[in-house]
């Protein structure tokens, strides 16, 4: 009988592993990667394509040409595809980032065979309606100018603009006008540059058996999209602005509240630090035990949520510090988050506070990945950002043997104030 009353025994954790993929190369040119999974009859299915903000001449078109896919084809309307979605009891969505733009589909594995081809119509055969594309646009403004009432929204576009400089395609968000002249032609000549098959990735993950292997290679073998001249990236040379203005307030005279993001550049995820700086990220601001979130928000009551975050992309990562607060405390808190900067540089983490993150960020990891749908998704980010296959058990080595002297140097050198770029959006 279980003796409740005798604490379990506690595992270090050493390595984890991951599910790796069976990758086909399909004679079009895509990459087909299988993550096979029967636990649960259901079944994840993504095409990723070299299309999201990296790839477009002008600002908006690759996010407008990817919601456009699922407006119409050759042999469905917008709302055929609903229903047809809808009546499988499935999920479909195009999502659109930075670098790439995905197709998904979530459903039961036994509807799998009638959904791949509505996929690949999608992909194949989009039509560009007209009148759909003045809807999707006029929608799409009217969210732009609601967003653009929001300080968080203000502030995190201001400070990206403020690292990257203008016009980079790693700028989060629009400028007021800044989808007005997207007309649909550039749309389709975007979408006959960039949806390829010769850089396309397919990750199919869940109760995948061998039939439906080989339903999938015989489908997508017969996707043709090199329709057009592959386009090269426009920003591939684009280096990180350095100006001499390291701070901008967005002035909102009705407000309240100021939203407040300070941030920089930092290395991309493949680089030695990245791993270090994740560490030392979780304990400055990553989870809600963090000295920004101890300081700003217990001890002195500024706020109700403060963070900081790495954002990794293909080209560059963004390091930023976010937070809303009264407007008369906003000074008081951007000295504060110094404060706690200046602490991370000149005194070493206790022990005692390190071991906490350790064992917090440990098990939020292996948390993390308890479905064959997030297992997936860590595959995915190795294949995409070209990491090493061991990244996620150096991931576990340098969590567990970081030192408090590692953290230090990591924070002299990469949460310099010089370096800084801080974005205010809010009453002056």
């Amino acid at each position: 009988m279980l003796d409740r009353t005798i604490a379990p025994d506690i595992h270090e954790i050493d390595a984890v592993s991951l599910q790796i993929a069976e990758v086909t190369h399909l004679d079009n040119g895509a990459r087909l990667h299988i993550i096979k999974n029967e636990t649960q009859p259901v079944i994840r299915l993504d095409f990723v394509f070299k299309a999201g903000k990296w790839y477009e001449a002008k600002t908006g078109v690759s996010d407008l040409t990817a919601k456009m896919l699922m407006e119409g084809t050759v042999n469905y309307t917008a709302k055929q595809i609903a229903e047809k979605i809808g009546f499988f009891g499935a999920s479909m969505d195009i999502n659109h980032g930075y670098d790439r733009t995905e197709l998904t589909v979530y459903c039961l594995s036994k509807y799998i065979d009638e959904l791949l081809p509505l996929m690949l119509d999608i992909l194949q055969n989009p039509t560009f309606p007209e009148e759909e594309f003045k809807l999707l646009k006029k929608r799409t403004l009217q969210t732009l100018k609601v967003q653009r009432q929001k300080n968080n929204y203000l502030a995190t576009h201001a400070l990206t603009k403020l690292i990257y400089g203008e016009d980079h395609p790693y700028i989060f968000g629009f400028d007021e006008h800044g989808l007005d002249d997207v007309e649909l032609e550039l749309l389709k000549q975007y979408y006959h540059e960039h949806y390829s098959t010769k850089d396309l990735e397919i990750f199919a993950c869940g109760a995948v058996d061998d039939t439906m292997y080989q339903n999938f290679v015989t489908g997508i073998s017969k996707l043709n999209l090199e329709n057009g001249i592959k386009a090269e990236s426009n920003n591939a040379n684009k280096a990180i602005v350095s100006e001499t203005n390291k701070k901008i307030l967005v002035e909102t005279p009705e407000s309240l509240q100021s939203s407040i993001r300070i941030g920089r550049s930092f290395p991309l995820n493949n680089s030695e630090d990245y791993l270090k700086l994740k560490v030392m990220n979780e304990i400055f601001g990553g989870y809600f035990g963090s000295r920004l979130m101890k300081n700003i928000r217990e001890d002195k009551g500024y706020t109700y949520g403060i963070y900081s975050a790495i954002s990794p992309k293909e080209h560059d990562t963004l390091f930023f510090i976010g937070t809303d607060v009264k407007s008369s405390v906003t000074a008081d808190t951007i000295s504060e988050i110094k404060k706690e900067i200046a602490r991370m540089q000149n005194e070493l983490v206790p022990e005692e506070e390190l071991s906490t993150v350790k064992n917090y960020m440990l098990g939020k990891f292996i948390n993390d990945v308890t479905t064959i749908f997030e297992q997936c998704d860590r595959y995915k980010k190795v294949v995409l950002h070209n990491l090493s296959m061991d990244h996620y058990n150096n991931y576990i080595t340098t969590i567990r043997n970081i030192t408090p002297s590692e953290i230090q140097d990591l924070a002299q050198r990469y949460l310099n104030e010089d370096s800084l770029f801080t974005a205010i959006a809010g009453k002056n």
